[in-house]
């Protein structure tokens, strides 16, 4: 395990160049779209094929990506109960920003430079489980209560639709690639196997400089009561539920590491794909982008003291 607070370090300074280089013109959060269309549909499949083609199977593992489905369809049934009094549009906003995680784009640099190849196989799993939660249960909720949907009467989900989006995920497809690849048998070729190292040593950087570029403190006040509705609720059930599965799953079968990241996935950022599903469905973005912002920073000091506590 590599020293919590110097890769922290690391990785602060990393998402702070993202920051400046945004401020100073030099990369606009319009260029963070080619950015993040790289890293989702090369670097980050890269990772995944390389990291979950060889993992080594227990049963225990089908946990991770289960916790994280179980988790979102937990925090669908409380939102629906906490936020019954709220408008539609309202509703459908701050459910979709207590569903599913920010792994991939916010955990896994984190997670693979603190503890490695290990910490990186058992987050990939969890963010397995976490693509369901994203592509599925958040997107039915944002388009049952999407304005569109209500100013033109419809109650249909378009089934076709979310079909094609998993479909046509690259990280989901994957991790469907892989895992057939790693429960087959069979051996990448040499050349696929550099090709895919190198790739993935570029996911990193790219990311943290990602999270950077799309940084932002310019918070409105009026919205605050939903903002902090919607952050209370999201980590204190992920702290909570968290720290429960850390203490009380048997030490002889989920090893520490495997505890640490399920409590640290938790209390992970609001996913990124909620900012896309907004401007879809119609939602507020300006809204939905501010939550999702201040997650990020949120996540980053809980994620650095869970580390530091728990391992």
């Amino acid at each position: 395990m590599a020293d919590v607070n110097y890769i922290f370090l690391l990785s602060l300074t990393i998402i702070v160049i993202g920051y400046i280089v945004k401020k100073l013109n030099i990369i606009t959060e319009e260029n963070g779209k080619v950015i993040a269309k790289i890293i989702f549909n090369i670097t980050l499949p890269a990772v995944i094929l390389k990291i979950t083609s060889v993992i080594e199977f227990d049963p225990a593992l089908i946990f991770l990506p289960l916790i994280s489905i179980s988790f979102s369809l937990i925090m669908a049934i409380i939102g629906m109960i906490i936020f019954r009094n709220y408008s539609k549009n309202t509703k459908g906003l701050m459910l979709m920003s207590i569903i599913g995680f920010n792994i991939a784009n916010f955990a896994f640099p984190l997670i693979e430079g603190i503890y490695g190849e290990e910490g990186l196989q058992y987050i990939a799993l969890v963010d397995a489980g976490n693509a369901f939660s994203i592509f599925v249960v958040c997107y039915i909720v944002a388009s049952i209560f999407s304005p569109i949907i209500q100013a033109e009467d419809k109650k249909k989900i378009d089934i076709k639709y979310i079909a094609k989006r998993l479909i046509t995920s690259a990280p989901l497809m994957s991790y469907v690639i892989a895992l057939s690849i790693n429960f087959s048998g069979l051996d990448m070729p040499i050349f696929v196997i550099d090709l895919l190292d190198i790739l993935a040593r570029a996911n990193t950087a790219l990311i943290l400089l990602l999270l950077g570029i799309y940084l932002s403190f310019k918070f409105e006040k009026k919205e605050w009561n939903i903002i902090l509705k919607v952050l209370v609720i999201r980590y204190s059930f992920g702290i909570t539920i968290g720290l429960l599965l850390f203490f009380f799953l048997p030490a002889n079968q989920f090893n520490q590491l495997f505890r640490v990241i399920i409590a640290v996935s938790l209390i992970l950022p609001i996913g990124m794909a909620v900012i896309p599903f907004s401007v879809e469905f119609e939602y507020d973005e300006k809204l939905i982008s501010m939550i999702v912002n201040l997650s990020i920073i949120m996540s980053f000091i809980l994620s650095w003291f869970f580390i530091l506590l728990l391992s």
